[in-house]
């Protein structure tokens, strides 16, 4: 199992906005926060299939070899939601996948939004400043 979180993604181009599962992903190693979007949730945010001014084309090594991705630099502003808490936002770098299914958060975005992972394997985290553990949420596939 992974560890998945329910995320509220905010376009910073327009204010639209999405409520996504995200995997935390650990072994997505970024120099900033990232998320990386199937195309379906970019167009939601209304960043497909019309690209904003400064999207780059970036090559991502990844465990099926090196994949081309449109990358934007601080377009998102990112929140995890649970039943009783709102996490700090954390800007993001918006990463658009033609291939991936599910919504991806960096290394990176894991630090800035204050997430511990305390159990891959059952699925379990907590927030770096509470002690209470908390379950992951059901896949989304997009």
């Amino acid at each position: 199992m992974a560890v998945r979180v329910k995320m509220k993604l905010i376009s910073v181009k327009n204010k639209s906005a999405i409520e996504v599962n995200s995997v935390l992903n650990t072994a997505f190693e970024s120099e900033g926060p990232e998320v990386l979007v199937p195309l379906k949730v970019a167009e939601e945010l209304s960043f497909w299939p019309m690209l904003p001014e400064g999207a780059i084309v970036k090559a991502f090594e990844t465990t099926g070899g090196i994949v081309r991705m449109y990358y934007i630099t601080d377009a998102v502003e990112t929140q995890v939601i649970t039943q009783d808490k709102l996490s700090k936002p954390a800007k993001c770098a918006l990463v658009i996948s033609e291939i991936e299914r599910e919504v991806l958060v960096s290394d990176r975005a894991i630090d800035e939004l204050d997430i511990v992972i305390e159990s891959p394997g059952k699925g379990l985290w907590r927030f770096r400043n509470e002690g209470k553990i908390r379950s992951s949420v059901e896949p989304q596939y997009w």
